[in-house]
């Protein structure tokens, strides 16, 4: 799958929601998974630009980080005001 938005390209407070994952990085999906990122997960951006390398999203009932590595593996796609309606 080709990803066409990053988590780091979202501006903080963006709504986004998980597509899939990139195969090239398929060694990260079970950490996804337990995260609780599944395919129709909406997040919320809230930190991409941790000096540690670190993004951080807010899901309904917690707070992720997320490595470089993870952020790379995640297909993500912003939701639009249109889309929510």
């Amino acid at each position: 799958m080709k990803i066409e938005t990053s988590i780091r390209e979202l501006s903080k407070g963006t709504v986004g929601i998980v597509v899939g994952y990139d195969r090239t990085y398929g060694g990260y999906i079970g950490r996804l998974l337990v995260k609780g990122l599944t395919p129709g997960t909406a997040f919320i951006a809230l930190d991409a630009s941790h000096p540690s390398g670190y993004s951080e999203i807010i899901l309904p009932n917690k707070i992720i980080k997320l490595s470089k590595p993870e952020v790379d593996a995640l297909c993500v796609e912003p939701v639009t005001y249109e889309e929510r309606q």
